[in-house]
């Protein structure tokens, strides 16, 4: 799979980021535009630059589902299988995998302070995560 960076004002494309050797499941980019995250049925979650250079590969052990970025850049949250999982984006560390849902994790996404996270899932919960303690703070049904 190939993600596609595009300047919304002009429509021109920006940077094409290969690397994915499967279908992109989800994309991520920091607000103030500095990084993109990428990850797909290959089993990989990418970092890139907005030029398209790869920052950094991330392997899971299945397709990543989802994808979301804290918005300074510093982690990125995937969904793989029932789990939510926390990584550092300089190291590529695995910081903690979030198993609370019994469905299927389907979407995630980062609050624009940074300090919670957000997962959906086909076991038809919303469940709120706070970044900090990496601890589950409420289930929404």
């Amino acid at each position: 799979g190939t993600v596609r960076i595009w300047d919304v004002g002009s429509g021109g494309q920006l940077a094409k980021c290969q690397g994915h050797s499967d279908w992109v499941m989800g994309v991520a980019v920091t607000p103030n535009g500095s990084l993109a995250a990428s990850g797909g049925r290959d089993g990989t979650l990418r970092l890139w630059t907005m030029s398209g250079k790869e920052v950094r590969k991330i392997k899971h052990t299945g397709e990543v589902t989802c994808v979301a970025l804290a918005p300074d850049g510093g982690r990125v949250v995937s969904g793989q299988g029932k789990q939510v999982l926390v990584w550092d984006c300089n190291t590529g560390s695995s910081i903690k995998g979030l198993s609370k849902h019994t469905g299927a994790v389907r979407r995630v996404a980062v609050s624009s302070r940074g300090d919670k996270i957000v997962s959906g899932s086909q076991d038809m919960t919303v469940m709120i995560w706070d970044m900090k303690g990496l601890s589950h703070e409420r289930t929404l049904q």
